[in-house]
């Protein structure tokens, strides 16, 4: 099997703090994978040590067989990596169109930049409407469609979210879970860490459990929602 992402013994976390106590993660081409967890597990702080935000302290992380443990953000970005981290990426004070020339830098090309963002207005129609409008006046389900759009101008080869569903009501919830399958579809990868664990299981093609900074378990994303343990622990009844 080509592996996409491999985590391999990850030791991270901020200052003396150890958060990630030897993490392993390995993520095929064209999977959504989902980590769910405990507050305080370790799941955004692998997301940050993925994309490059905190340097690991031991391991390895591998993108089509390549270290990029040490490569900036910028770097990754460059290589197909997009993130999206807990509270939305956009810059409130520019428009929707600013935010997604933002998200296209890395193509270069105004022609390609515009073409994407051609793309971005025929998929998110929505978008369109809010061209002119400054991101920080969009609802909260809008801002998340931008952010998704802002990080798919590049067609990244894998997509990292942290708590994509995190203050949206439930229709919009549905929806943008009907974006990532809609783009992984298309070739996208996913990496998802998400508190309602349910949603995203029932999407993911594969999940693991992260508890204490340690891997706690890894199956399928329905034998993750049908495993006792976990809808003891993590799901609630």
């Amino acid at each position: 099997m080509v592996t996409l992402l491999e985590v391999k013994d990850v030791y991270s976390g901020y200052g003396k703090i150890e958060v990630l106590h030897g993490v392993s993660i390995h993520i095929a081409p064209r999977e959504i994978v989902c980590i769910i967890g405990p507050n305080g597990s370790g799941k955004s702080t692998l997301l940050k040590t993925i994309v490059g935000l905190i340097k690991p302290k031991k391991g390895s992380i591998r993108f089509f067989g390549s270290e990029i443990s040490g490569k900036d953000p910028e770097e990754k970005v460059r290589m197909g990596i997009s993130y999206i981290p807990q509270g939305r990426n956009i810059f409130p004070t520019l428009t929707v169109m600013e935010n997604l020339e933002m998200g296209g830098t890395p193509l270069g090309d105004p022609s390609r930049i515009e073409m994407a963002i051609r793309e971005i207005f025929e998929r998110y129609p929505i978008l369109n409407k809010r061209k002119k409008m400054k991101a920080g006046s969009l609802s909260g389900g809008e801002k998340q469609v931008l952010a998704l759009a802002r990080a798919s101008m590049i067609k990244p080869k894998l997509i990292l979210l942290d708590e994509p569903s995190l203050g949206l009501a439930p229709k919009v919830i549905d929806e943008m879970y009907r974006q990532i399958n809609s783009i992984n579809q298309e070739g996208a990868t996913f990496l998802i860490v998400e508190q309602n664990a349910r949603k995203a299981l029932r999407l993911a093609h594969r999940a693991y459990v992260l508890d204490l900074g340690l891997n706690r378990l890894e199956d399928t994303g329905e034998g993750l929602l049908n495993n006792e343990e976990v809808k003891h622990l993590y799901l609630g009844r």
